[in-house]
């Protein structure tokens, strides 16, 4: 009987919480002690009222509600509130998410092949926002059958999932077929996802894709144009000197644009030794 009074307790106090969180006039404060009260109770069956609320502070537009009750959430049930939160992240409020997509790729090592089994209906799924997410967190439990449904995926009509479909093969390193597939997404229209591909394959430092790198430098974007200079630098000096990529920072060191000269200029320099 204590025991069911104690959690009907937490789950008035929850109420509490939620509703402050949509009071822009409630004290901060107390509502600080609350939420590390909720967390110190660790109590399961609080599980299901903290996922409505969470998902209720989403649907408000409420990014500071989903930081307290995702925290909560992940505090009290672990990698069991990974679906939950994936949800809840997937949805862009404005703000950074740093919290949360830590405690996600935190919480998706725990369990490799469990959150494979969560994602990978999400990434292939009809909801774009929670597809993005589900492909972005793919990235920290990467298996080599991914590829095929990167290769799709890369030719999304969304931007977005273009963009991250570019992080995600990263994280399959020098597996030959990530790194076509990041060449492919040179010839990407939006000029984001080109300068996404150039900044991973300049840390990847593959020689074989120099050449279609150096093509970007005549690219109608200055951004690109500096970024294929940004990841030419990244590459090791050769010796003897490469002289087609000599030749690609020569012109864009006289480029119109100031930013892409300033990067030429810059990715000339001597690179320390990497430790």
């Amino acid at each position: 009987m204590e025991d069911q009074r104690a959690a009907s307790d937490l789950t008035l106090r929850l109420d509490e919480l939620a509703a402050g969180l949509a009071d822009p006039d409630c004290d901060l404060d107390d509502l600080a002690e609350i939420e590390e009260e909720l967390i110190a109770a660790r109590r399961r069956e609080l599980i299901p009222y903290v996922e409505g609320h969470l998902a209720a502070a989403v649907e408000a537009g409420d990014w500071y509600a989903r930081h307290v009750l995702a925290r909560i959430l992940a505090e009290t049930a672990g990698h069991a509130s990974l679906a939950a939160l994936l949800r809840a992240y997937s949805r862009n409020l404005g703000d950074d998410q740093d919290s949360l997509s830590t405690t996600l790729h935190v919480l998706a090592k725990e369990d490799p092949a469990a959150t494979r089994e969560i994602l990978l209906p999400c990434a292939v799924g009809n909801d774009e926002d929670l597809r993005r997410a589900a492909i972005w967190l793919l990235g920290f439990v990467p298996e080599p059958s991914d590829l095929n449904l990167l290769a799709h995926a890369a030719q999304d009509s969304d931007e977005g999932i273009r963009s991250t479909v570019v992080g995600t093969l990263g994280s399959h390193g020098t597996e030959p077929d990530a790194i076509d597939l990041l060449l492919n997404l040179l010839d990407d229209p939006s000029p984001q996802v080109r300068i996404s591909a150039l900044s991973s394959l300049g840390f990847l430092q593959q020689p074989r894709t120099l050449g279609k790198i150096r093509l970007l430098a005549n690219d109608d974007n200055p951004r690109v144009r500096a970024w294929v200079a940004i990841t030419l630098g990244h590459f090791p000096a050769q010796k003897p000197a490469d002289a087609a990529t000599a030749a690609v920072l020569d012109q864009l060191e006289v480029d119109a644009d100031p930013y892409v000269r300033d990067q030429a200029a810059e990715a000339r320099q001597p690179k320390p030794l990497r430790g």
